[in-house]
């Protein structure tokens, strides 16, 4: 394969390639904003639907985010590689080539699993549950949108756009809360699951929407050069490489939803999925600062300015932990308060939610240094890293849950943090940038060949 796509070279373009405290403060005040509309909709939620109702819904949104990953193809993370670096090297050509062809991958792919989602869900309604099933029913089509407008925004992220790439995640979480307490203040009774889950597209939808229309602002100058294959093989080997990551990570993070589905009851399925909705509210900041710096890392890559990766990434971890340990601390301290909110069903979740902020703690402290390894062709250190979480994260879950129950989920969780933690430090400390030892460009020229 040629080697004249992705090789860093030097770079005259005028984009910002650091996070400045502007655009840092612009991610922090979204993200909050999103994390608390996050944590409205989950109260607004977890009392209207009661535990049981809770974990139907809460699988049904598992299910959905593990099957958004295939109907996605790694193309979001390929996008905040190589949006960024093609506009680094103002090769337009090749961003709109590749923005065309991943939209239209995209597209293919997550229709694809919806259908067959919805054929599988309608063969197994008997045994799924017909409140289950009809929940899956509703986020099979969720997986085109979702999967799309992630996509789109990644590309938003990557040509510098961060308000537009970032705002849906303020919207459609507080939308959700409005409509679920609507509906919930003019019903007789609380809401059922397939009416949380139908309120949730709504919110989906209105969100994609308002992304499509941002992307369709993207201008990118009509060349007529047209990328060639090489460039084309090289998207779909990073791609790929980034599928199967993702997968992995979705298996790390979202398979204990799935497993307490199959060997526990609803009522367990309802407190675990309560509690885990309530942590993740801890990571969001440092999950949205990673995906925004992402193609900073790529870019300054592509321009060789090494000593500029290492201080982003020390940027990064510090805002990360700025956000996750404060926000961890105060759930914790201020748990009556949450449970007084939630309704007296799930105070026997707390043991869990104890243990799932302390695995967010524990990976905060990775910083973003996995997106360091994805964005600088470190993409199979990254497998292997989220291998070795995912399997540590489903042999625990498996091993510790029939004698614990879901507070063997939460144990699992923290090794499995801890594991990705020690992972992704470590390879980052003989990544070569952060060595100060210069890259030769053959050893670059087989990285991309690969």
């Amino acid at each position: 394969m040629s080697a004249t796509c992705s090789v860093p070279t030097a770079s005259t373009t005028n984009r910002p390639v650091t996070l400045s405290r502007t655009s840092g403060a612009m991610a922090l005040a979204i993200r909050i904003a999103g994390a608390g509309g996050m944590f409205l909709s989950h109260i607004v939620l977890a009392r209207s639907l009661g535990v049981v109702g809770f974990g139907e819904y809460s699988l049904a949104i598992a299910w959905l985010q593990v099957l958004t990953v295939a109907g996605k193809l790694g193309l979001d993370n390929t996008s905040l590689r190589y949006v960024a670096e093609y506009v680094t090297k103002n090769e337009n050509a090749r961003l709109r080539g590749f923005i065309k062809a991943s939209t239209r991958a995209t597209l293919l792919a997550s229709a694809s699993v919806a259908a067959i989602v919805i054929a599988t869900v309608f063969v197994l309604r008997d045994s799924i549950g017909e409140g289950l099933s009809n929940c899956l029913f509703v986020a099979a089509i969720m997986i085109p949108l979702i999967s799309l407008r992630q996509i789109q925004e990644a590309s938003l992220r990557g040509v510098g756009r961060l308000f537009e790439s970032q705002i849906s995640t303020v919207v459609w979480p507080v939308l959700l809360s409005l409509l679920a307490a609507i509906a919930w203040q003019t019903s007789s009774s609380g809401i059922s699951s397939l009416t949380a889950i139908l309120l949730h597209l709504i919110a989906i939808a209105t969100a994609s929407m308002m992304v499509f229309q941002f992307q369709r602002q993207l201008a990118v100058s009509d060349d007529q050069i047209s990328p060639g294959d090489s460039c084309r093989q090289q998207w779909k080997h990073t791609a790929i490489a980034f599928l199967f990551a993702e997968a992995l990570i979705a298996l790390k993070s979202r398979a204990c939803v799935a497993l307490a589905g199959m060997l526990l009851d609803r009522e367990s399925v309802g407190l675990y999925g309560a509690m885990e909705k309530f942590a993740d509210v801890s990571v969001l900041a440092s999950q949205s600062l990673g995906l925004i710096i992402a193609p900073q890392f790529a870019a300054l890559y592509a321009a060789g300015r090494y000593p500029e990766m290492r201080r982003l990434m020390k940027q990064g971890q510090f805002l990360g932990l700025a956000f996750t340990l404060p926000v961890a601390l105060a759930v914790a301290f201020l748990g009556d308060y949450v449970f007084l909110l939630l309704g007296p069903g799930y105070r026997a979740g707390w043991s869990v939610l104890m243990a799932l902020l302390g695995s967010a703690c524990i990976a905060a402290f990775s910083g973003p240094a996995a997106y360091v390894l994805q964005m600088t062709g470190r993409e199979r250190t990254m497998l292997v890293i989220t291998a070795a979480s995912a399997a540590t994260n489903i042999l625990l879950s498996l091993l510790l849950m029939p004698v614990y129950g879901i507070m063997g989920l939460g144990i699992a969780q923290m090794a499995t943090s801890l594991v990705w933690t020690v992972g992704v430090r470590s390879s980052l400390a003989w990544h070569p940038a952060w060595q100060n030892t210069p890259i030769p460009l053959h050893a670059i020229q087989n990285e991309v060949s690969r």
